[in-house]
């Protein structure tokens, strides 16, 4: 875990220099607790839980399968990396694109979605619980477990790096993508990997942005597989929520359950109290509570 972390935090600082370089972080907002303070925190919430995910995953199997550890390491690097790296990237999309249409995973993944500038830092914003959903939390020591640390260390290299370009705000592919001779490079690139022109549609708001496409974390060919593959050759026009979702404070986003907003339970409560008197909700055969508060009454 010690190395992974190292490897992480590299390329972090690597990136964090280029983005430094191009005044990246001169935007406005960008410097402040909402946006890059609960970002760069969620780095280090990042790197406790999945240590936490490490040893637990580690000691569970050493306990429930006494002789398990290094039973795989028999299997070739060659084919044990890309079974890996395929299997941890169909989770991460279901994990993900549930995440957009049920509500309480949705209340999970949102901090990612929050940031109305893009940048390194948003990669590993999330809260807390979604480092115990996604695959890779648990996949990750198994397969270390079992004798494919290598892999596991390719793996890491390889995710990390994809997640840290598709955030980043750079567009050079935008360049190569209307250059003559990079043009058939970059599409069947892009069909491949996620870079930032499809991730960027993802966080994007207006024209060239839809929450509903492009779920691939690292590659993108389960999107064209289901399609939700949406690459518009474009900049977005403004990234974050629409206009007038509701934002929770950053420590709550970060940190819920844990951590709750008294002001929002408040107008919760009243939402719902407008939404539908007592005594329509005494007489109603069922009553649906949605994600934005509403009381819905079913005869």
């Amino acid at each position: 875990m010690l190395k992974s972390t190292v490897i992480i935090l590299v390329f972090l600082a690597l990136f964090a220099a280029v983005e430094i370089a191009f005044d990246l972080y001169r935007r406005p907002g960008v410097l402040t607790m909402r946006e890059l303070g609960a970002s760069l925190l969620s780095v280090g919430v990042f790197i406790v839980v999945r240590g936490a995910c490490f040893g637990a995953v580690m000691w569970a199997l050493g306990a429930l399968w006494p002789g398990s550890e290094g039973a795989l390491a028999g299997v070739s690097f060659w084919l044990a990396f890309p079974i890996y790296v395929l299997l941890e990237e169909y989770g991460t999309y279901w994990v993900h694109r549930k995440s957009h249409e049920w509500p309480w995973l949705w209340r999970i993944h949102k901090p990612h979605h929050v940031p109305r500038n893009m940048n390194i830092a948003v990669t590993y914003r999330e809260n807390w619980l979604w480092y115990l959903l996604v695959p890779s939390s648990w996949l990750a020591p198994a397969v270390v477990w079992l004798g494919h640390p290598g892999a596991y260390a390719a793996t890491l290299t390889f995710r990390t790096l994809i997640a840290l370009i598709e955030h980043c705000d750079l567009r050079w592919d935008l360049h190569l993508q209307r250059k003559r001779f990079t043009r058939p490079v970059m599409w069947v690139l892009e069909r491949v990997i996620s870079l930032p022109d499809t991730h960027h549609v993802h966080h994007g708001v207006g024209r060239f942005g839809n929450a509903m496409k492009n779920y691939g974390a690292t590659l993108v060919c389960f999107d064209v597989l289901h399609g939700t593959l949406m690459i518009p050759h474009a900049r977005q026009e403004a990234f974050g929520l629409p206009d007038g979702a509701p934002v929770e404070p950053w420590a709550e986003q970060l940190f819920w359950p844990f951590v709750r907003s008294t002001k929002k339970r408040a107008a919760r409560r009243g939402l719902l109290e407008e939404t539908a008197t007592a005594a329509e909700l005494a007489a109603a055969e069922a009553v649906i509570h949605t994600a934005d508060g509403r009381a819905v009454v079913v005869r």
